[in-house]
């Protein structure tokens, strides 16, 4: 008799187990708030290189061509854990090439890093450009503050931007501020950040763009706010 309520013991149980797994719970999250952050650019927005003149340029080498300093402000009218993220509005214009002494550290950058800057009127891509965060000058709510970068559709996780200078990649990064000193990978809300951002710009040789016309440099991007 012990060894017949015994097994019906264990049956029991793991129909209740069986049971239990067959279900699922679907929960809705999110939070409402008044909280509201605005973007905007030292200088409207652009870097100005002004006129370039062909016959100072090189007719066969890649033209560097400096740098040009924009700073990305981000003001929220309360305390609010923001991202920001860019997206390259020319990117079918980019010319595969290396841009030199970039960011604050001297770097180089090409590949996914580079944002195209338009076209000659025969539809040859003029260059590209990189765009660098002074990482160790960001600031939030008039304090030093650490910067965070993440690429979401790789990973959720956050991690240090680099000591000096942070390559901006269009489309894939995101980028905030942690708690300076602290060790935390968390973004922290604030109501003002400041990202001082450098520009660098290089064009193809004189003899490929095979330019007759006044042509524009039209590089473009588009900054957006992420509420994380």
């Amino acid at each position: 008799m012990k060894k017949i309520l015994l097994a019906t013991s264990v049956a029991l149980a793991l129909s209740t187990s069986a049971y239990a797994d067959s279900t699922a719970m679907l929960k809705l999250t999110g939070t409402l708030t008044n909280a509201a952050c605005t973007p905007s650019l030292s200088n409207g927005g652009v870097a100005d290189y002004g006129r370039i003149m062909l016959s100072d340029l090189s007719p066969t080498d890649t033209n560097q061509l400096g740098n040009r300093d924009v700073t990305l402000s981000i003001s929220c009218t309360s305390p609010t854990k923001v991202a920001w993220t860019i997206v390259d509005d020319r990117a079918d214009s980019v010319q595969k090439l290396t841009i030199k002494n970039t960011g604050w550290n001297n770097g180089e950058a090409w590949g996914n890093f580079l944002y195209g800057v338009g076209k000659t009127a025969g539809d040859v891509k003029l260059g590209a450009y990189a765009v660098v965060i002074h990482s160790s000058s960001i600031t939030a709510d008039d304090n030093e503050a650490q910067g965070l970068t993440s690429v979401p559709s790789i990973d959720d996780a956050w991690v240090y931007m680099s000591s000096t200078s942070e390559p901006v990649r269009p489309s894939l990064n995101m980028f905030t501020v942690g708690p300076k000193g602290s060790g935390s990978l968390y973004p922290k809300a604030y109501s003002n950040a400041v990202f001082p951002l450098r520009v660098s710009l290089a064009i193809q040789g004189t003899d490929a763009l095979a330019i007759t016309d006044d042509t524009n440099i039209d590089g473009q991007a588009t900054i957006s706010l992420v509420y994380i």
